[in-house]
């Protein structure tokens, strides 16, 4: 299969480096607005360039293309891709609103193609486990579930991140995995309450710091996510279970960073693997979430079946939450329902 980057920023050369890994897979072109990002992608992967996502996928010489460029754009390459018969891998969030995510999925089903959207976590061996914990009742019903996504500001060409017209703010940049692990773990919430420290909406990232309680009967559910701490501090990724009989705790910056506590000795359970019973051909024991992810989507498409780890509609129900968390931040916490 070859594939076709739009976007060589961060998240877009952590794809290319792991596309390389693929036995069957090739990456032949990648676009960028930038002419230095894209002399180092032909350097770093000897592939033709554009200066558009837009003039990669007129080429037509892609079968699969990749769409890591800024948020705003997510959405309207998504669909030109689709329409000229490629296979589409989308990073997160799907678009900035229900109607984008809603016109991506009909481009998918016009052109009979495949969509998936980057919500990594669903591939993450921590956040798996949690899933099969509360899945299996190992240790009773879950009680409660606090989960964090803290780190520095992110800023971006031309200062996209930083403009809610274009990335979103942070809640669509950061925050928005905690949301879709949420609703993948326990499903659709009955109603959201959040709240937040705002700049400019326009210059300095608007809701920089929030906190959204997700509600849910018999359950306390809450996330902290943000873009608004100082040079230096690490970025960190959590969350703390309580089980009726244990807890799981995750922390990005711990070694180990999953443990288990039953009551006694603290444990370092053995992850779980994701992709079941997926033959990829590649060492993928321990393979981090953004490798089983590519995985997973070339498995789709060789064998023809629809993404269900990760579906285009879940992906857009994740957008609906995180814009009724922004209008409960905006209207002083006042919940929202859905």
């Amino acid at each position: 299969m070859k594939v076709g980057l739009c976007g060589y920023g961060p998240m877009g050369r952590t794809h290319a480096e792991l596309l390389a890994r693929h036995e069957d897979v090739e990456l032949v072109a990648v676009a960028d607005l930038q002419n230095e990002l894209r002399q180092r992608a032909r350097e770093e992967h000897g592939v033709v360039t554009y200066d558009s996502g837009e003039a990669l996928i007129d080429a037509r010489g892609a079968d699969v293309i990749f769409v890591c460029a800024p948020t705003y754009m997510h959405a309207s390459l998504s669909i030109r891709a689709l329409e000229a018969g490629a296979h589409v891998f989308s990073e997160k969030p799907m678009g900035l609103n229900v109607a984008e995510c809603t016109a991506m999925i009909k481009a998918a089903r016009r052109a009979d193609k495949m969509l998936t959207v980057g919500q990594v976590l669903r591939f993450w061996p921590e956040y798996v486990f949690l899933k099969n914990a509360i899945d299996s009742g190992s240790y009773g019903p879950l009680q409660s579930l606090s989960m964090t996504r803290v780190g520095g500001v992110s800023i971006g060409y031309e200062r996209w991140f930083l403009d809610e017209r274009r990335g979103g703010m942070q809640v669509f940049d950061r925050h928005i995995h905690d949301t879709d692990l949420t609703l993948w773990l326990l499903g659709l919430p009955d109603a959201v309450e959040a709240f937040g420290f705002e700049k400019d909406a326009t210059t300095e990232g608007g809701l920089v710091h929030t906190f959204t309680r997700y509600i849910y009967d018999g359950l306390a559910v809450s996330a902290e996510g943000s873009a608004d701490l100082p040079a230096g501090f690490p970025f960190t990724m959590s969350y703390l279970a309580v089980f009726e009989q244990a807890a799981i705790e995750y922390n990005s910056r711990q070694a180990p960073a999953l443990t288990l506590y039953d009551g006694g000795e603290p444990q370092t359970p053995v992850l779980p693997q994701p992709l079941g019973s997926i033959q990829s051909g590649l060492n993928i024991g321990s393979a981090g979430g953004y490798l089983l992810e590519q995985l997973y989507f070339f498995d789709c498409i060789r064998t023809g079946r629809s993404p269900e780890m990760v579906t285009p509609e879940s992906a857009r129900e994740t957008v609906r939450v995180v814009r009724a968390e922004i209008e409960s931040a905006r209207r002083q916490g006042r919940s929202v329902a859905l």
